[in-house]
């Protein structure tokens, strides 16, 4: 199938985080593989609430959820990011990767900028330690973004650094290039002796070392064609097992760290790319995820906020946490998934207000840098 006048004549895919496929069937997986992503992340800051005061144990099971399963997600963002990347364009000559570029910093810096401003504001209204002035939202959007946006202002350097490959060669190399970042990032952030100058490295150095790997494995996965190794139920639960076993163990004898996240968000990945390959390796979508994948860059920004404002209108009203433990659960449950839906709803009925979470759905991909070739 040529993708010349499939790519050009339509828009980016609303079901894509950030819409740098097409609502092409072969890439359910990965649309899919992102709102779970983004669904645990909303449910990892739900848990976190929960645990704090005490509608839940914190130790146990959510301590290990919240210590090495939510931890992985972002990873998985990178990866999906850096496959689709590949897939879907070609940055290889300095006009694409201008191009390119442009229209990335609109994506990503939209929602950046916008929700580190509701996040400082949140925070300033809820009693955090980060509040809503000049100084405090400069030093968010240049040097230390807010968490979870940190996600979005590596990624933009990411596709700054890294052009589209085309060999084998070329993919071993940036392999190769992104491995030692992770790896001199692990060392330098374990070592008794380089650890602390390491934790006073810029944002930008630190995350681009440590993500650059997962950016890069997406790339090489889509380049070499590598997805019908994993697509396989049998290896799905043989890595989902791995995993299991390589957290539960590492969890429980203190062995968590640098050089252990980075050993299980391996194995996840792998683990996570099997798992919904071989479930939706047909491209046929069932009705949960169809409604779910056009929530997914919602529920991972709107969420936390709407957790915090929740929390702080519960104790304005008079509500005690420790007092109604259950009630509190369900209101941070309606912030934490239904909040993302309806205001990303309220935004769609605005004009384009929505713009604000979703810049790709109205910004169509430059016609240099799409790729003109036939699907894998």
């Amino acid at each position: 199938m040529n993708r010349t006048a499939d790519t050009a004549n339509r828009p980016a895919a609303i079901h894509e985080m950030h819409g740098r496929g097409l609502d092409h069937p072969q890439d359910t997986w990965v649309v899919n593989m992102e709102a779970t992503a983004a669904l645990l992340i909303a449910f990892g800051s739900l848990l976190a609430f929960a645990a704090s005061f005490g509608a839940i144990p914190e130790g146990g099971i959510a301590e290990w959820a919240i210590d090495c399963l939510f931890p992985m997600q972002f990873p998985l963002f990178y990866f999906a990011s850096g496959y689709l990347y590949q897939r879907y364009r070609s940055v290889r000559t300095r006009s694409a990767w201008m191009a390119n570029l442009r229209r990335e910093a609109v994506i990503l810096l939209v929602p950046f900028a916008v929700f580190t401003v509701l996040a400082l504001a949140a925070s300033t209204v809820t009693g955090g330690a980060r509040v809503l002035d000049g100084a405090t939202l400069l030093d968010a959007l240049l040097a230390r973004p807010m968490e979870p946006l940190g996600y979005l202002y590596t990624s933009l350097i990411l596709y700054a650094i890294t052009p589209t490959v085309i060999s084998r060669r070329n993919a071993r190399g940036l392999l190769f290039a992104a491995l030692a970042c992770k790896l001199a990032i692990v060392a330098a952030l374990s070592l008794p002796g380089s650890a602390p100058t390491a934790a006073q490295l810029p944002y930008a150095v630190v995350s681009v070392a440590e993500n650059w790997i997962w950016f890069a494995t997406g790339m090489a996965v889509s380049l070499f064609g590598a997805l019908p190794l994993l697509r396989s139920r049998e290896k799905a639960w043989a890595l989902g097992s791995l995993w299991i076993a390589a957290s539960v163990i590492t969890f429980i004898a203190g062995w968590l760290g640098e050089a252990s996240h980075a050993l299980l968000d391996a194995i996840g990945i792998f683990w996570f790319a099997s798992l919904f390959s071989s479930a939706f390796r047909s491209g046929t979508q069932n009705a949960f995820y169809g409604f779910a994948t056009r929530y997914t860059m919602a529920f991972w920004l709107v969420g936390p906020i709407a957790l915090k404002l929740t929390v702080a209108g519960l104790s304005a009203c008079g509500l005690s946490v420790s007092a109604a433990p259950w009630l509190c659960f369900a209101a941070g449950l309606v912030a934490c998934f239904a909040a993302p839906v309806l205001v990303t709803a309220a935004l769609g009925r605005c004009g384009k207000a929505a713009v604000i979470i979703y810049p790709a759905r109205y910004l169509a991909p430059p016609p240099a840098i799409i790729v003109k070739k036939g699907v894998s």
